[in-house]
């Protein structure tokens, strides 16, 4: 559909355009996150200086200015404000962290306080409103997305039978402890997954949140594209992870890193009601 359908070209061609040139990013190594340090504030400052003014309101650009960071004005921050920056920035990304990976919301827990899956949509809000905006803004909600994705829209978030998707995270086992790259887990993926269109596990890396980069293609399974999955005799998946494949299970191991933790996504795409009424839920992560 898309090598063949989407047209991308000049308007001054439209009469005569070009043949579109497709290029595959898959094998290919870029960096895509934002900075952990102080050059974090000049990536900001370059955006705020190239968007137009009213992308922000004015309170978040009276925030900005309040750190030198305001439209046609260099950003040239003092030895006592870059100081000031360096210690922000560190401490805002040890919260976000803390927040993504270890959040003590009470209502953020799918499955109760003694499960690792929690979700990414803190509240029910592709908005982060609390109480539908009578509590104002869940700000840890909205942060704790943000620092491991993207993209949100309502198709994420809202509970459309079929239609959509749903996420749900986890980044400890059952003993509560992260997640770690030389140690091997099993996670069972009971029967009649409740996804019309297909469901997927993918491993992240905690320090990037990107896919984690091991020697597999992808550090993921899923049922549209992994159709040499084994299933159990009771219907259900046993999925693996550690530094090396289980015998005779390779096709049902993800890879991780030795000396790298490692958090995981589940995704349903079109998610069926017994997603949402809970009669289905994944099993969890068991250090073997």
């Amino acid at each position: 559909m898309w090598t063949q359908g989407l047209k991308i070209y000049p308007l001054a061609l439209k009469d005569a355009p070009p043949a579109l040139e497709v290029v595959s990013g898959t094998g290919r190594y870029m960096n895509t996150i934002h900075a952990n340090d102080v050059t974090f504030f000049e990536e900001i400052a370059e955006v705020i200086e190239r968007e137009p003014l009213d992308f922000l309101d004015p309170e978040l650009r009276g925030s900005l200015a309040s750190i030198g960071i305001e439209k046609g004005t260099p950003f040239a921050p003092d030895e006592r404000m870059q100081a000031l920056l360096v210690d922000g920035v560190a401490i805002a990304n040890a919260t976000a962290r803390a927040l993504a990976f270890r959040p003590r919301s009470d209502s953020i827990r799918l499955y109760g306080p003694d499960s690792a899956w929690y979700s990414a949509f803190d509240g029910g809000s592709y908005q982060w409103l609390r109480n539908d905006g009578r509590g104002g803004r869940y700000q840890d909600a909205r942060t704790l997305f943000f620092y491991i994705a993207t993209v949100n829209t309502p198709a994420m978030v809202l509970e459309m039978v079929g239609v959509g998707s749903q996420y749900a995270l986890a980044a400890t086992d059952t003993e509560g402890n992260y997640l770690q790259g030389a140690a091997s887990y099993r996670l069972n993926i009971p029967a009649d997954v409740p996804a019309k269109d297909f469901w997927s596990l993918v491993v992240y890396d905690p320090q990037t949140r990107s896919m984690l980069q091991t020697d597999q293609p992808y550090p993921s399974k899923n049922n549209e594209r992994n159709r040499d999955l084994q299933s159990n005799s009771d219907g259900s998946t046993t999925i693996y992870f550690g530094p090396e494949a289980p015998q005779g299970m390779e096709s049902n191991w993800i890879q991780t890193v030795p000396g790298k933790g490692w958090f995981l996504c589940l995704r349903l795409y079109g998610p069926l009601q017994p997603w949402f009424d809970q009669s289905w839920r994944p099993g969890e992560l068991e250090r073997l």
